[in-house]
């Protein structure tokens, strides 16, 4: 059973997270996340009963590949992200659950991201995230994030984390 100072070490960690990505501190934000991350957002389609994503997932990244569309950013040469986006990470509903290992956590939340760009260009993102936290070292760290979207028809190119 999840006691609650797990939980409440569970909460600031995703607080943090959110901060760090809001404030655009990607190296920072890198060092939560396990060495063995997996970042996956599958295709999601609503159908009536329960079937598996068509097709391939919109991102499904691990660590290097997540450094290196962080430090793309920074770089200040992409496209997407001229000027760079405002971002607003909003966190709540976070349940937190044992999880297969002893120093494993299952934890899901609920997200909402506003992304504001180029003055009159906004975007709001609503979805759940259903993460594998593991203790290393003493800390709480992310080895898995599955990031489910509320929206089959996606309105621009997916530039920001989650």
């Amino acid at each position: 059973m999840v006691s609650w100072e797990q939980k409440r070490e569970v909460e600031e960690l995703l607080s943090r997270e959110a901060h760090l990505l809001d404030e655009q501190q990607f190296e920072e934000w890198l060092n939560l996340l396990t060495d063995d991350v997996e970042y996956v957002m599958p295709l999601r389609e609503h159908t009536q009963g329960d079937v598996a994503p068509a097709g391939h997932p919109i991102m499904k990244d691990d660590k290097t590949m997540l450094a290196m569309r962080a430090r793309k950013h920074e770089t200040g040469l992409s496209h997407v992200e001229i000027p760079r986006s405002m971002t607003a990470h909003l966190v709540t509903n976070i349940l937190v659950e044992d999880g297969p290992t002893p120093d494993e956590l299952q934890v899901i939340s609920t997200f909402l991201v506003r992304q504001a760009r180029k003055l009159r260009d906004e975007a709001w993102w609503a979805g759940r995230r259903r993460d594998l936290l593991r203790r290393v070292d003493g800390d709480w760290k992310i080895a898995r994030r599955e990031v489910l979207l509320d929206a089959t028809v996606l309105p621009r190119g997916i530039s920001i984390f989650f």
